[in-house]
């Protein structure tokens, strides 16, 4: 899930992910992204923390709110000190400052699968389950 106001940044992120055959949607806002949560999984998510309407951190703890297990990155051009403190402590996996490389996102990517891979992990340990792919 790509969340982000500028369609350059969201075909960005669209065209890098899908050289290592993510699958991949786009939002252009906060609701947007949320009402489709509600509707469909997804593993993780780039979102943009100056958004219209919704800011970052807003749709971040949506996020959390909606499946806690989801790891998110903000990625901002605005990066601050405080900014960054409230990303981390709401839950967020990692808080990215543009212009990015395809390297720190395929890193990211990985990184937030394995975390929430071993979070199924232990959550089907216990009930005695096979753990299935991510996607």
């Amino acid at each position: 899930m790509i969340v982000d106001d500028e369609p350059s940044v969201r075909e960005s992120f669209k065209m890098i992910l899908k050289i290592k055959d993510y699958e991949v949607e786009t939002f252009p806002d906060g609701p947007t992204a949320i009402a489709s949560l509600q509707k469909d999984k997804f593993d993780m998510a780039f979102v943009d923390y100056k958004l219209p309407g919704m800011d970052g951190l807003e749709v971040l703890k949506k996020i959390k709110e909606i499946d806690s297990n989801m790891e998110v990155c903000i990625v901002t051009a605005y990066a601050t000190e405080t900014s960054h403190a409230n990303a981390i402590t709401l839950g967020a996996l990692e808080y990215l400052r543009k212009p990015f490389l395809m390297e720190e996102i395929y890193e990211l990517v990985e990184r937030g699968l394995r975390k929430r891979r071993q979070k199924g992990v232990k959550k089907e340990d216990s009930d005695n389950q096979e753990i299935g792919n991510i996607h």
